[in-house]
């Protein structure tokens, strides 16, 4: 903090005083500041120079609102002071009043044009705000102005890989790099970036840098995880994915991945699938319904052929099918000409988002199915093939199966079959129950009986797939009630599917047998409850994952 380059007035504090006050805050010495800032504020109420200290040692003490108030303080002594207009932005845009910030950042430019951190900032701002081109601008200016800002370099990457412009990312995060060697943040970004491009021996050894920088860096950890196991590296992907938690207990997303990465085998659910009569008839129902003579079908996901098979049945005139795995790919293909169906449906061996119109598909589709449906229903990354369906491949009247489904949970009583699947606890007498700490939090599995149901059903998650809004996370609280007593381990949670118009399917469990295993989020800690007794479940929804726990 500069002191102002005008005199102190008469009736202001020493400048002894106000060289303390520098000095404490210069040397991190917060509180001593904190306290010397407010005696003078107190004594002299006018002296804007202290307000503005106050409001900066303030928000680094994490006193946000009270932060607030000194800023206002200080630009309304002195509106022409840009750093104190820069500070109020800080403060306002860390509370979450963007349009406020973005005020105070522009004041703060109007006064010092070259002011590079206000342009900075400001491009941070309007990137919250999703004003894409104009943060880029914003950074651009800022490094007009300082062209060594390696911020501004890492903050321009961030919004042009936002922009899909990844060969410019790329670039910016470089530049901050050349700029700050050891900028942890600009390491991992570019990781990022570049496993985006597919470029992942290079992305791995961006996090790499970036952990050398910073060991304590849980994205650049979980990122790495998602790299090596891209990389097929499975065990060391699930090492870098421990390290993110670790160090952050809280991380979802790692703990999804966590999940996810250990259970890593080669699929063994396709006959079960195939076998799954309720399902197959709701399909085939629904299949029915949909389509129109003439139709030109699109099936993502190929499987064994047999929904495509269906269509055609159907009356679809055309039937494309895409599969990336060649091996699924090669045995549909046969599959479909034994069945007598080959002069009608196509394989592509390709993944959805690959394929293009006019040379995989001659046009876009009519209909577009596809049952690549998790227990979870967003897992498989549903939720980003269909984004890309609808807005690449699907007509502008095209017709969807399933156009919608319900993420329905419960609270789940003290069921033997299960607790005995999801925790250990006592066992001939030895008690086992550390062993609890080192297995996952998430379990699937199928029920042999129907569960002991808590709470009502409630739907945690509504998801409309003709939605061409980008995919975004959602996180909830959600408050379910005891209908009666008992011990609750954890969630359960299942899927209410609308296939086509009046044709829906639920694999609620003991109400239908279904391929799909019932996913159950076990409670680190099983809650006793009365009937009548609320309890708060934290709900997250992100792109392909779903993640429910008790909220204390």
């Amino acid at each position: 903090m500069k002191r102002p380059m005008k005199d102190i007035p008469i009736q202001a504090p020493s400048q002894a005083e106000i060289q303390k006050l520098i000095n404490h805050y210069q040397n991190g010495q917060y509180g001593d500041a904190e306290t010397l800032a407010i005696s003078i504020t107190e004594q002299f109420p006018d002296h804007q120079f202290s307000w503005k200290v106050l409001g900066v040692v303030l928000k680094q003490t994490g006193k946000i609102s009270e932060s607030l108030v000194a800023s206002q303080k200080s630009v309304k002594l002195a509106p022409q002071d840009a750093e104190a207009q820069k500070n109020l932005g800080v403060t306002l845009q860390e509370i979450g009043r963007l349009e406020e910030a973005e005020a105070s950042y522009r004041q703060a430019i109007s006064v010092k044009s070259d002011y590079a951190e206000a342009h900075s900032n400001l491009g941070v701002t309007l990137q919250e705000i999703g004003r894409l081109e104009e943060a880029e601008a914003s950074y651009r200016q800022a490094i007009s102005v300082k062209p060594d800002y390696a911020d501004a370099h890492n903050n321009l990457g961030n919004t042009l890989k936002e922009l899909g412009r990844l060969e410019e990312a790329e670039a910016s995060y470089r530049q901050a790099i050349s700029v700050k060697s050891d900028y942890a943040e600009a390491h991992s970004n570019l990781g990022v970036t570049l496993q985006e491009i597919g470029r992942l021996e290079e992305a791995e050894a961006s996090y790499r840098q970036a952990i050398s920088v910073k060991p304590d860096y849980a994205d650049a950890h979980y990122n790495l995880g998602i790299t090596l196991k891209k990389l097929g590296r499975i065990e060391e992907a699930i090492e870098s994915t421990k390290k993110s938690l670790a160090i952050n207990p809280d991380y979802v997303d790692a703990k999804i991945n966590l999940s996810s990465f250990k259970g890593s085998n080669a699929p063994d659910w396709h006959l079960s699938m195939m076998n799954d009569r309720p399902r197959n008839k709701a399909y085939f129902d629904a299949i029915k319904l949909a389509i129109k003579d003439d139709d030109l079908v699109l099936e993502i996901g190929t499987g064994s052929g047999l929904l495509s098979m269906m269509a055609a049945d159907a009356g679809a005139k055309k039937v494309i099918t895409c599969e990336s795995s060649k091996t699924i790919s090669e045995v549909a293909e046969k599959i479909i000409y034994k069945n007598g169906y080959s002069g009608i449906v196509n394989v592509v061996k390709k993944n959805s988002i690959d394929l293009i119109v006019g040379k995989d598909l001659p046009r876009k589709a009519d209909v577009v199915i596809s049952e690549i449906l998790s227990a979870e229903f967003v897992g498989e990354g549903v939720r980003s093939t269909i984004f890309d369906a609808n807005n690449r491949l699907l007509d502008e009247n095209g017709r969807m199966i399933p156009e919608s489904g319900n993420i329905m949970i419960a609270l789940l009583g003290d069921n033997a079959e299960i607790i005995n699947k999801v925790s250990v606890d006592n066992v001939n007498g030895f008690d086992l129950s550390k062993f609890n700490s080192i297995t996952s939090t998430k379990f699937s599995f199928h029920l042999s009986k129907t569960p002991k149901f808590l709470s009502k059903a409630e739907v945690a998650f509504k998801l409309n797939l003709y939605d061409k809004q980008k995919v975004s996370r959602k996180e909830l609280i959600l408050t379910l009630i005891a209908q009666e007593a008992g011990i609750c381990v954890g969630v359960i949670q299942w899927m209410k599917i609308q296939l086509f118009k009046d044709i829906r399917y639920e694999n609620k469990p003991g109400k239908t047998s279904s391929h799909w295993p019932t996913p159950i989020y076990r409670f680190d800690n099983p809650v006793k409850l009365k009937a009548g007794q609320e309890l708060k479940i934290k709900a997250t929804l992100l792109e392909d994952s779903v993640w429910f726990s008790h909220f204390e």
